[in-house]
């Protein structure tokens, strides 16, 4: 693979510390807030075992109450419908324990471990939770792909190209756009539809031109393709 173990890791690493819930929390919640900041930190660290060890009891929890319907929505996006419709109030909306986030940590940690079967039941469960995150469908769309079924792959980043393009925040808009595209790209490139894979990586330099990952893979095409 050219740029499948970076690509994950590079966009995860930055994930793991834009949490979407950044409350304040007390007791238990407190400790298990705590423990989800050393999870992230460990898994940015390179150190997954202890990352896993300290997320699991966070969604066990989590899994005897809310989120044991497939559908609950996240906390932190729960969280963010609510303030948004106190935003004519001063009152701020808080989140003690983001069981998403811990599954999010959760998946980053078994791919790391090179557990991505098992990842993608993970992220199959948090798409449920929450699925218009382009986010959380990109990162299912690579774990798919590392288990080998790119056609689905494929059908899941393009599907998060259009969830995308619906942000509301362009910066994400364009951020992720331009990530389902790569992705889409890589997956035809490894399907060696290569006319393709060439269209889906000059897309995704409309959004992202500078791209270092996008002009690699277009010179591996040039490269590895028929002439």
């Amino acid at each position: 693979m050219r740029v499948s173990n970076s690509f994950f890791s590079a966009i995860m690493a930055g994930a793991l510390f834009a949490s979407s819930a950044q409350g304040q929390a007390q007791n238990q919640g407190q400790a298990q807030k705590s423990d989800l900041q050393s999870a992230q930190e460990f898994a940015a660290q390179g150190k997954p075992d202890q990352a896993l060890a300290l997320v699991e009891p966070i969604i066990a929890q989590a899994m005897l109450k809310e989120a044991k319907d497939p559908k609950a929505m996240c906390p932190g996006t729960a969280a963010a419908v609510l303030q948004s419709l106190m935003k004519e109030s001063n009152v701020s909306v808080s989140v003690e324990n983001d069981w998403c986030d811990a599954m999010f940590a959760k998946a980053y940690a078994l791919n790391e471990l090179k557990r991505p079967a098992e990842a993608a039941q993970v992220l199959e469960a948090l798409v449920g939770h929450d699925p218009d995150n382009a986010h959380y469908l990109v990162e299912l769309a690579y774990t798919v792909r590392v288990n080998g079924q790119l056609d689905r792959s494929l059908e899941l980043y393009k599907l998060a190209e259009k969830l995308a393009a619906r942000l509301h925040d362009r910066e994400g808009s364009t951020h992720w756009r331009a990530v389902a595209l790569r992705g889409q790209g890589f997956a035809y490139s490894e399907l060696q539809r290569w006319d393709e894979a060439t269209k889906a990586y000059h897309r995704s330099q409309k959004y992202e031109p500078d791209s270092d990952l996008a002009k690699n893979e277009l010179q591996y095409i040039e490269n590895h393709r028929p002439h």
